[in-house]
């Protein structure tokens, strides 16, 4: 990145952004509503095996209807028809003199073997062949093979380039000793009928690390064979879910949400999180004739059985509702988790909304909140039910840090140890962590519920276009002209500055105006920026870059002018850039439409 890109970046992210609208000792006394008893009598209520579709997941709803109806915030029930998948057994069996026997898991939705298992011969493959496109196939050596791979690569990943090779199955060697639930499709909630071919067509298994060692040493003395046989099941069922309304004055919201479906009892992932929203619900019920707008609670299913399919079914079916109303959302997946660092905070978000939630939270605790290092990109995670970035719902977090690396509870890499096991259980949660994860989340939804105007900014998500067109156009050189594109940026920035250092209106309908606006830009920058799929679709459960539909300006620049590959890739890129700029254009234009009418001023 240049200098002057750098400089640029710095002074917009520079911008003052929004302060307390509520004094400390107002959000002092919410905080102090919060129960850890509630809380407690709710983790015991749905400490029961939650897998999605069985009776005890229909157990915790009906624990969650019961509630909300004690608590008078008013609920809906919806029995969603997801595409679901559960994994049954998995073994391998290596073969010859130097065979031995081991029992693996396999991931929802990969497929299953014959019942009399699947042999083919072994095949590890070098670090080399497992660079490039998370979805691009291996070479042709993995065909009709089983193929090993590291427990680091995403199964999704792996299963689908393994697939699309021709590989026979996969054998993933896991990163350590302990074996962790997982889910195998790139495909983001129900398939439909474009990415339907992304479904799962071979076996998949994941081994011990010792294991997998075993088998590679083996098959670097030799060939080897092995036989692998896997169960999994694959079919349609109608399961519940919930949202809930502590109504504001206006039809606006901030969504929050977790999943209530587990692996196993999965109370830190995410019993933890199904009590503590429930909780935030109760206390925000009691202040609901205080709010500007509401807080939406959502309790998903499908997350680990249908790769979020039960975030993206609402999606789907509420679409206008959460693209005109939705301010926020934010997302728990695991807070409370013992050995949490009690004695600091994190926070953070998208650009546009993480400046609000590092300001809230130092004021709120009283910590230092460490920012992101200046000129450094964001991109927001593929996981987690983030099934709004399409419609472009910024989301935010603030709360309790999980535990520091070195803690037992923590693998070498990072990873919780219990985490989708059978071990993850309540002792697991620290509830003094939970409560005071709860407190800090229910305080700064109140703030964003009672504020007159939406603390969004602009100009940290122009400055992201900014910084990402100049990366692009470094790579792309004189292949693909970007200049356009980013002049357009560069304007989009210049309207978004003076946008979020003008005086925000006091006058209630000048305040709507903006608010809406705000909503309206913020979703609309934020899909494109993050997006390929765009607002109506899901992209698939994998990394996708900055800029995704102009990412492949990477690859045209190796590509030589004269051939086929080059010119169907720059005719899909000029498509793109259109697409692009007519984003930038809009938002620029309504910016200074909005600025010249003086609708800034009181």
């Amino acid at each position: 990145m240049n200098p002057r890109t750098l400089t640029l970046f710095a002074l917009v992210f520079a911008i003052t952004s929004p302060v307390l609208g509520q004094t400390r000792p107002v959000l002092q006394a919410l905080e102090s509503e919060v129960s850890g008893a509630e809380i407690q009598k709710s983790l015991e209520a749905i400490n029961v095996d939650r897998t999605s579709g069985s009776q005890g997941e229909r157990e915790a709803f009906a624990h969650l209807e019961r509630k909300l109806r004690e608590y008078g915030v008013p609920s809906t029930r919806h029995d969603a028809r997801l595409f679901l998948s559960w994994p049954g057994r998995a073994e391998l069996a290596v073969l010859g003199a130097e065979g031995f026997a081991t029992q693996g898991i396999t991931p929802a939705f990969a497929a299953p073997t014959p019942a009399a298992g699947l042999t083919a011969e072994v095949v590890v493959l070098p670090d080399a062949a497992l660079a490039g496109d998370v979805f691009a196939p291996f070479g042709p050596e993995v065909r009709a093979k089983l193929v090993v791979v590291p427990g680091a690569m995403m199964a999704e990943s792996v299963l689908l380039r393994a697939q699309r090779a021709g590989a026979a199955g996969v054998i993933q060697v896991n990163e350590g000793e302990i074996l962790h639930e997982d889910i195998a499709t790139s495909i983001w909630g129900t398939p439909t009928p474009d990415s339907a071919s992304r479904l799962p067509a071979i076996p998949f298994i994941c081994i011990r690390q010792s294991d997998g060692e075993r088998l590679k040493a083996a098959a670097a003395r030799g060939v080897v064979r092995a036989q692998l046989t896997t169960e999994t099941t694959r079919g349609w069922r109608a399961i519940p879910m919930i949202t809930a309304d502590v109504r504001g004055t206006s039809p606006d919201f901030v969504l929050v949400a977790t999943h209530v479906d587990a692996w196993y009892r999965g109370m830190t992932d995410t019993g933890g999180s199904v009590a503590s929203i429930l909780e935030m619900a109760r206390v925000l019920q009691k202040h609901q004739g205080e709010l500007q707008r509401g807080v939406r609670f959502a309790w998903w299913t499908g997350h680990s059985f249908a790769r979020y399919g039960g975030s993206t079914w609402y999606v789907d079916r509420n679409w206008a509702d959460l693209d005109e109303h939705c301010v926020a959302y934010t997302n728990l997946d695991g807070p409370g988790r013992r050995g949490s660092r009690m004695d600091a905070v994190s926070a953070g978000g998208w650009p546009g909304m993480a400046e609000f939630s590092r300001e809230f939270a130092a004021q709120l605790t009283g910590k230092t909140i460490s920012a992101p290092p200046s000129g450094r990109l964001f991109r927001p995670g593929r996981d987690s039910d983030s099934s709004f970035q399409g419609i472009g719902v910024p989301f935010f977090s603030i709360g309790v840090p999980g535990p520091p690396r070195g803690h037992p509870d923590l693998e070498p890499s990072g990873r919780i140890k219990y985490w989708h096991t059978a071990e993850d259980t309540i002792e697991k949660l620290d509830m003094r962590a939970l409560e005071l994860d709860t407190k800090y989340r229910v305080a700064q939804l109140y703030e964003l519920a009672t504020m007159r105007v939406l603390p969004h900014r602009l100009a940290p998500i122009a400055a992201s276009y900014v910084a990402a067109l100049a990366e692009l156009s470094q790579v792309a050189g004189a292949a693909f002209d970007l200049s356009s594109t980013r002049d357009r940026a560069a304007k989009l920035a210049a309207a978004a500055a003076k946008l979020d250092a003008a005086p925000r209106p006091t006058e209630p309908v000048a305040a709507q105006t903006l608010n809406r606006l705000l909503v309206r830009w913020s979703h609309r920058l934020n899909s494109t920026l993050y997006t390929k799929a765009g607002r109506f679709d899901q992209d698939p459960a994998a990394a996708v870059p900055m800029l995704p539909l102009l990412a492949p300006l990477r690859e045209l620049a190796s590509l030589p002018r004269d051939s086929d590959a080059f010119g169907f890739l720059e005719t899909g890129l000029l498509r793109a850039r259109h697409e692009v700029e007519a984003t930038l254009r809009e938002v620029e234009g309504e910016i200074a439409s909005y600025l010249q009418a003086g609708k800034v001023t009181n």
